[in-house]
């Protein structure tokens, strides 16, 4: 009778098992391509919703309150497939009062631009940095141009900056704004070739790479020290509807003090950037760190970069999941020493 019942529960927790391994192998799963198309914000008759996906399946999140930016807290209404862009939703609430059919249309790229949820119809509203845009602010060459020509150049003391190359021999470099890669459409400094951060900061994040290492991921570095004049020269050029965005001029910011650094994950094995959950500076409801949305992958990637870097005693922006900041950044000195000068 003991060796039966050993035996049962052997199984049982080989099953359990298998079945937890099986989890979390799908969570790593990429999406396909013609399901990750659907998956977006819809607006219409004065509602938002989004489709993500999650282990798996299609979930339609209802947004309940306008200042719900992230959609947490969101209504959760799971699809249940018919067949190719057709399913069903089967909870009562805000949308519907019973069991209604759901259909997505699609363009001639394949994107799902409408959702037809029973008897209502919801437009696709593209996050900015979807189908590999880059998001950019309106701001003519010309302004560009003048603007650069009148920045003044960087000058002061060091700090106790370091190269990251030094500290993370295996992260990688994407500097957005040493290219026109970036909201503004330009380049706001000549490229350094590395990324620096204030030492304690540096031995940090190397302690987050050897956590995601583990993982089987890299780091990519898309913003560290910033000069205050590189601040300074950015905040001069936002467009006066924007000016929000870093604050009043020449008071300078996080990044000016080697304490902050902009980051998100390649994968180690081939060497490619993981598509992440949005885009990098990118101003829409998928920057927020708590954001529902996109894929059970991007969801769990976004968040085991926090967890790493946290981990490391780094502190997560409020409103953008790739910032993080170590230590006291309001009282810390704002360097303006160029990346010239650092070599």
């Amino acid at each position: 009778m003991k060796r039966l019942r050993f035996f049962f529960i052997l199984a049982l927790v080989l099953m359990l098992t298998a079945g937890l391994t099986a989890s979390a192998f799908a969570a790593k799963k990429n999406v396909p391509k013609d399901v990750s198309y659907l998956l977006g914000l819809y607006n219409g008759n004065g509602s938002q919703f989004i489709i993500r996906e999650n282990a798996g399946a299609l979930e339609l999140l209802f947004r309940t309150a306008g200042t719900n930016n992230d959609f947490t807290g969101a209504n959760i209404y799971p699809l249940a497939k018919v067949h190719f862009d057709s399913y069903t939703i089967y909870e009562e609430g805000p949308l519907l009062s019973a069991e209604a059919g759901v259909r997505f249309e699609r363009d001639s790229e394949g994107n799902g631009v409408t959702c037809k949820v029973g008897g209502g119809h919801y437009a696709r509203i593209f996050f900015p940095g979807e189908g590999g845009k880059t998001q950019r602010l309106d701001i003519a060459k010309s302004d560009y141009e003048s603007k650069k020509a009148a920045a003044s150049a960087g000058s002061g003391a060091k700090g106790d900056l370091a190269d990251i190359r030094s500290y993370v021999p295996n992260a990688k470099f994407d500097l957005r704004y040493a290219t026109d890669n970036n909201i503004f459409g330009y380049p706001l400094y000549d490229d350094p070739g590395t990324a620096y951060l204030d030492k304690n900061a540096a031995t940090a994040l190397k302690k987050a790479a050897d956590i995601m290492a583990a993982k089987g991921y890299g780091l990519v570095i898309w913003e560290a020290y910033r000069p205050l004049s590189v601040t300074n020269f950015a905040q001069d050029l936002l467009p006066k509807d924007r000016k929000n965005l870093l604050g009043p001029y020449g008071k300078g910011e996080d990044r000016n003090t080697g304490l902050a650094v902009d980051v998100s994950l390649y994968d180690l094995a081939t060497g490619e950037a993981v598509t992440m959950i949005s885009d990098f500076d990118e101003i829409s409801p998928r920057q927020f760190p708590s954001f529902a949305g996109g894929t059970t992958r991007q969801r769990s990637l976004r968040d085991s970069l926090k967890d790493a870097m946290v981990l490391a005693g780094f502190t997560q922006g409020e409103s953008e999941w790739w910032h993080f900041t170590f230590g006291d950044t309001k009282t810390a000195a704002k360097l303006d020493a160029p990346y010239q000068a650092l070599k």
